[in-house]
């Protein structure tokens, strides 16, 4: 499945610098087919789901969040698909800190809440 994964990011260049992350909770997923690459050019959900190239990114000062259009480029494509906002922070609630470092991405299709696979 690795070589699947190293095949698919040979093959889209945007994935060579991205980073691998999992659902919160979910750190089984990291280097499955399951796995999500993302980095400020492209964002890869995983599993059959195509992959999308960040666009003119937009920097939301004093907050690290990142505002992008995003275009399924995959096979050929390049058709729009809305907008992506990215935020990279650590995860609190009440009783402190849940996590020192999350990624939050908010497409058209959900919210997905990832932690980074290490």
């Amino acid at each position: 499945m690795r070589r699947a994964l190293c095949l698919v990011a040979a093959l889209c260049p945007g994935l060579a610098g991205a980073e691998a992350f999992s659902d919160f909770g979910r750190p089984e997923q990291c280097g499955t087919y399951a796995e999500v690459s993302y980095d400020r050019d492209s964002y890869f959900p995983g599993g059959e789901a195509g992959l999308l190239s960040l666009t003119n990114p937009q920097v939301v000062q004093g907050l690290n969040v990142l505002l992008a259009d995003a275009i399924v480029s995959e096979e050929g494509m390049a058709d729009p698909a809305g907008r992506v906002m990215a935020v990279r922070a650590p995860l609190l609630v009440a009783e402190g800190a849940a996590a020192s470092d999350v990624l939050v991405v908010v497409t058209q299709a959900g919210i997905r809440l990832l932690q980074p696979c290490r």
